[in-house]
């Protein structure tokens, strides 16, 4: 098949939604298909080349924070791009996919696209995550605008899908994981002699509001092992330096780095724990390669949060947005050492479910289910609408 990408972001690492596009990528490129990127690209690396999209210093800066561009449609290299192609993939909901979307109607070119952000991603960075307002407008803006033409949409987890349905997206939804690089995976790694007599609790991602950071700080400092606890914080964003502060008050000061994949492999090696307190999550992919490491996580219970997906333990789970029921869950795991290491291979394996090998089945199966259903008149509204279904073969399997 030809399949074109079509991704704001792709060449950069600094954001997971690009990291899991490069992956696709070379997943489908191993599988013998012809793949195309249009995305921003600067360096000019590819054939289908975009700008950055400019809305004035201060609305991208807080864009750029957030480790995202958007990019600036073109409609030659759209068109270039979707001529002859077998089918189009759009990843995020914003210019650049809807104006895709449109020219695939309007070329007779089959369709997808993928819910990789939910409104409250966006809307927690201004302080109205909890406006069923806004929220509420901007879940009809993306229906109305990008996924009401599309029958078939890629959701990252089951929470992302039962989300859509809730919303009356009217499409099959596809329940299929980012999936891991399989770098990420057990092997002996020894704790750095400045660790050696310290429980070492890891977190990795973009520092933002709706992440929690703060719960790890508050949680860690009610933790009758705090004196012991390390902390590593990998990752950057806008609330980077409020948490270096907040963790003044913690006995031991943690780590904070940006780390390259060897090293976060290593990381999830040595460490005793991985702490995923993010209120909001599409799938959580950091919280991923740490299981796959067999790093034991504890992760918060959040309906919006996907991550509870991959634990198989009740004290892996800690109550959203409680510092105490984290303390508490960080205090078990922490007293009972046999059981923390039984359980990393527990973990590892569990982790297994979620391979690119496997996302990538899936990814094959829906877009051949999207060509064969292909209508470039359909219109999610009415009763000549789809009703939403979700396909999540992992219950399959």
């Amino acid at each position: 098949m030809i399949i074109t990408l079509v991704t704001d972001q792709f060449w950069q690492n600094n954001h997971g939604t690009s990291v899991s596009a490069q992956r696709f990528y070379n997943g489908l490129i191993g599988k013998g298909h012809t793949v195309r990127v249009v995305a921003i690209d600067p360096e000019n690396n590819g054939a289908y080349s975009l700008k950055e999209r400019q809305f004035g210093k201060p609305i991208n800066k807080i864009i750029n924070s957030q480790g995202m561009q958007l990019a600036k449609p073109c409609k030659k290299v759209l068109q270039k791009a979707i001529d002859g192609s077998d089918v189009v993939h759009v990843y995020l909901p914003f210019k650049l996919g809807y104006k895709t979307i449109a020219l695939c109607r309007e070329m007779n070119v089959p369709c997808t696209a993928a819910f990789h952000i939910v409104p409250e991603n966006i809307t927690s960075t201004i302080y109205m995550n909890k406006s069923h307002l806004v929220n509420g407008a901007l879940w009809k803006n993306f229906y109305n605008k990008t996924y009401k033409y599309i029958q078939h949409i890629h959701c990252p987890s089951e929470m992302v899908a039962k989300q859509l349905e809730k919303h009356d997206y009217r499409a099959n939804l596809h329940v299929i994981s980012n999936g891991y690089n399989d770098i990420f995976q057990v092997k002996p790694a020894e704790k750095p002699m400045m660790f050696k007599d310290k429980f070492v609790i890891a977190f990795a991602g973009r520092f933002s509001r709706e992440k929690r950071y703060d719960l790890i700080i508050k949680a860690v400092n009610k933790s009758k092992f705090r004196d012991k606890i390390q902390l590593v914080f990998g990752g950057k964003g806008p609330t980077k330096r409020h948490i270096m502060k907040m963790a003044r008050k913690l006995p031991n000061y943690p780590v904070f780095s940006f780390f390259t994949r060897e090293q976060l492999i290593d990381l999830f090696n040595y460490a005793d724990l991985y702490i995923h307190p993010a209120d909001i999550e599409v799938e959580g992919m950091s919280c991923l390669e740490a299981i796959a490491c067999g790093c034991v996580p504890i992760v918060s219970n959040s309906a919006k949060s996907a991550t509870p997906q991959f634990t198989v333990s009740e004290h892996s789970l800690f109550k959203h947005g409680n510092a105490d029921s984290l303390a508490q869950q960080i205090d078990w795991w922490l007293s009972h050492p046999e059981e923390l290491k039984t359980h990393r291979e527990i973990i590892a394996k569990h982790a297994q479910n979620f391979t690119v090998e496997r996302s990538m089945e899936y990814y094959i199966d829906m877009f051949e289910s999207a060509v064969k259903d292909w209508n470039k008149d359909y219109v999610g509204k009415g009763k000549k609408a789809i009703e939403p279904n979700i396909i999540n073969n992992y219950k399959k399997s």
